[in-house]
């Protein structure tokens, strides 16, 4: 069975729909991974309260110190999620 070769210069036209297309397929990746998180954390939400930790500076006798606890926006973690998601490797 002959080899076929592909002669000529290779376009440069399709180096850049190539590389668009990747970009396009690494974008989707990246907002797949932040959605499948971010549903994640909308399961954990039905049984759990994230909550950030509690004030270390706070005298222990206050006792507003015991009284506020700061719940996450689902914002915050949003951010957090996607910002996460883009540092992942291809394939992840």
């Amino acid at each position: 069975m002959p080899f076929v070769r592909s002669s000529g210069a290779k376009s440069e036209i399709d180096q850049k729909l190539k590389t668009k297309r990747q970009q396009i397929i690494e974008d989707e990746r990246i907002r797949v991974l932040g959605d499948s998180l971010m549903l994640f954390y909308d399961k954990l939400m039905e049984n759990y309260v994230l909550t950030y930790p509690p004030n270390e500076d706070a005298e222990p006798s206050s006792e507003d110190a015991e009284d506020k606890i700061k719940l996450v926006g689902r914002d915050e973690v949003e951010q957090l999620a996607r910002d996460y998601a883009d540092t992942k490797p291809l394939g992840f």
